[in-house]
């Protein structure tokens, strides 16, 4: 256990000195954001004037067996300060889940 809490620490250290913060599910609901998604295609959209420096991080999983998915790829879109839409699509049979990453 000791050993797992020392590589997220060292984990979550890396990601603050690269400057990124990875928006997790409660932290995102704070963001100015909206995030969709529907089968291969994730997108999200920022409003109200927002100063954030975000962008649309999407996991593509192929779900043809349900019990045991598989992560395929991880698709980043582009960055973005404030107001901005961006829609990033898997294809195939692959399915997307989209999060937010924000920039400190």
């Amino acid at each position: 256990m000791p050993r797992t809490k020392t590589t997220l620490g060292l984990a979550a250290a890396a990601a603050m000195a690269a400057g990124l913060l990875a928006a997790t599910p409660a932290s995102a609901a704070r963001l100015p954001c909206h995030l969709a998604g529907s089968g291969d295609t994730a997108s999200a959209t920022c409003y109200s004037g927002s100063s954030y420096t975000w962008r649309l991080v999407v996991d593509c999983d192929d779900v043809s067996n349900p019990r045991w998915p598989v992560r395929v790829n991880t698709l980043h879109g582009a960055w973005h300060t404030g107001d901005g839409s961006d829609t990033i699509s898997c294809g195939g049979s692959l399915r997307a889940t989209g999060h937010l990453e924000a920039r400190l």
